[in-house]
């Protein structure tokens, strides 16, 4: 049920509860006054018919009175004649409109059955001589009593028991006319009721309106149309304060994904200028010594050879970084491994540092030739730029009959527990670097379905520094069986850490 209809239906139960008790009101307002007017018409009546009778009653003349009380009784309005009763100075009843042809011992009876003991009371209230006139009220109606005499003379009381019965009519005919009137009123208060509903949920329509709308996601819908200072127009003004709150977050959030955009070109821009500038070094290397010894048919035949593998892992590097598809490239053969020497020479002898390598493979294994060229050489540089001068760098490789273990060893400062958990995110650096070389490298291995493990090599027992180790499998249902499994986020206490895609 819609606010409106309650709210109408609510002003219409009140309209018709209101009716009622004005209606029972009135009725009872209206018969009091009608009550307390006929008590002070009849007091003033009988206060007339003592005087008229006076003259009747000094002359002894009953048959006048008589006609003098039938024509009282029929002239008091009413359906139901009073009963008028006169006493004389004795208290012996003189005339009655009860029997009008009974014998005074009759008469009496009939009057003391009428009046009962109301009559002795109010008697009583007559004998005061200040007191000419007096009305005695009772459940069933009042009786109005004045002294019949003149010039201190006093020949008798005239009593008129005027019951309630006789006031029916005219209270039906009241309650009529209220009735007819609430009618005529109820449809004209359920009308207002109706239009005042509508006009107190128009407001609340409207911000309802407006909800729906920014809850569909429309924010630039207009909601300034409620003015008003009650309870709404305080709703109203709240509910536009939070939208005003909920623009100004959509503005915020667009801009943060603009500048998200544009950190992710700057991470792709500088991961491609890192991983590119890594094989460039060895090229250039190549190429000054192909200018030194180019006469030779052999180191020109080995140095283009170099060239087209540096330059083939440049194109899977770019590739990689730009999120495309994984390019394949020829399987993995111990040449493409063996030139990895040549590419990271000058660094070496730069820092004098003695590269131990000890590779296992002497046949091709089905593995992305570039990719794993890739991974090597990065974990490569990394360990010879943690190695201080004169240091000592070991390269492990052991194909297994359904993988691949890579084995890096530095003798550096080695890893810090806290920072392992970090070590694979972008723009971290223990050492100064970009930060991108081991984090293209997991994405390399994670792409290859394979896993990394990290560790100190003090905690392990194995010397000073870090040893990276990595484990790529051959096949491809492997790789698909290893992207399936959940990476592990947390890293045990004493273990080195292991993440598998």
């Amino acid at each position: 049920m819609g606010y409106r209809l309650r709210m109408t239906l609510a002003f219409a139960v009140l309209s018709v509860a209101s009716v009622v008790v004005f209606t029972l009101l009135f009725l009872s307002s209206s018969y009091h006054e009608l009550k307390a007017d006929r008590i002070a018409s009849v007091e003033r009546m009988t206060s007339c018919l003592a005087g008229n009778i006076y003259w009747d009653m000094h002359a002894g003349d009953t048959h006048r009175v008589d006609e003098a009380l039938s024509r009282f009784a029929r002239g008091v309005p009413g359906t139901k004649p009073p009963v008028v009763l006169v006493l004389n100075e004795t208290s012996d009843i003189y005339a009655s409109t009860a029997d009008d042809a009974g014998a005074g011992a009759a008469r009496q009876d009939e009057g003391a059955k009428a009046l009962g003991s109301s009559l002795r009371l109010i008697s009583g209230q007559l004998e005061d001589d200040a007191i000419l006139t007096t009305t005695l009220e009772s459940a069933a109606g009042f009786i109005s009593a004045a002294r019949v005499e003149r010039d201190g003379e006093q020949l008798g009381s005239v009593f008129v028991d005027y019951p309630l019965a006789a006031l029916d009519d005219h209270f039906i005919a009241l309650f009529r006319t209220a009735v007819l009137w609430s009618l005529l009123l109820l449809p004209v208060l359920l009308a207002l009721g109706w239009l005042m509903g509508r006009h107190l949920a128009r407001p609340i329509d409207r911000l309802r309106h407006c909800m729906q709308r920014v809850g569909a996601g429309d924010l630039d819908i207009d909601c300034q149309a409620i003015r008003s200072k009650d309870e709404i127009g305080v709703l109203a003004r709240g509910f536009e304060e939070m939208l005003a709150g909920l623009r100004e977050k959509r503005l915020m959030e667009e801009e943060m994904r603009r500048t998200e955009r544009l950190v992710a070109v700057g991470q792709l821009a500088a991961g491609v200028a890192h991983e590119i500038n890594n094989p460039l070094g060895g090229l250039l290397n190549a190429v000054s010594t192909f200018k030194r010894h180019g006469h030779d048919p052999r180191v020109a035949e080995k140095t283009v050879d170099l060239l087209e593998r540096g330059l083939r892992q440049i194109q899977t590097t770019v590739s990689a970084l730009l999120v495309q598809a994984r390019v394949e490239s020829h399987p993995l053969a111990p040449a493409d491994l063996q030139d990895l020497q040549t590419l990271i020479g000058t660094e070496v002898k730069s820092k004098g540092i003695q590269l131990d390598w000890s590779c296992g493979l002497t046949h091709q294994v089905p593995l992305p030739s570039s990719a794993v060229r890739q991974v090597l050489m990065n974990l490569l540089l990394n360990a010879i730029q943690a190695t201080p001068n004169g240091g000592r760098v070991t390269m492990t490789c052991v194909p297994q009959s359904r993988h691949l273990e890579l084995r890096v060893q530095d003798e550096g400062p080695g890893i810090a527990r806290e920072e392992i958990d970090r070590l694979f995110q972008p723009f971290y650096s223990g050492t100064g670097g970009h930060g991108l070389g081991l984090w293209v490298t997991y994405q390399t291995i994670s792409q290859l379905g394979g896993s990394i493990e990290v560790h100190d090599a003090e905690d392990a027992g194995k010397g000073s520094g870090a040893v990276i180790e990595v484990r790529l499998p051959y096949s491809r249902e492997e790789r698909s069986a290893r992207d399936q499994r959940p990476a592990e986020s947390a890293i045990p206490e004493q273990q080195p850490q292991e993440v598998l895609t």
